[in-house]
């Protein structure tokens, strides 16, 4: 299986993060962004606003659903045990994003 990458997505030598199409990915799956990483974060605020407009068309348009942004934090768990399932966000180093369906 092969990723494929948008243009748009940042390549160095340590990592590829940012909007990516992945086969082996649930199709709700967006991409990784870093925090550290000012241009992962302004793609993250670009998704989100590209949501922000269709959900506005959706409701103009007369359908009764929306979509979100959902980011799950993603990183080093520093040995607490209740963040086996979930890591908040202001903990992650991280995050994956996913557009889901609402209503």
């Amino acid at each position: 299986m092969k990723n494929i990458w948008y243009n748009i997505t940042i390549f160095n030598e340590e990592k590829n993060m940012g909007i990516q199409v992945s086969t082996n990915r649930t199709d709700s799956y967006i991409g990784t962004f870093d925090y550290q990483c000012a241009d992962d974060m302004l793609q993250l605020e670009e998704v989100r606003g590209m949501v922000k407009n269709m959900n506005k068309m959706l409701r103009q348009d007369g359908y009764d659903y929306q979509f979100y942004v959902k980011c799950q934090g993603r990183g080093p768990r520093q040995g607490v045990r209740r963040y086996n399932q979930s890591l908040p966000l202001p903990l992650a180093e991280r995050v994956d994003a996913y557009i889901y369906r609402r209503r």
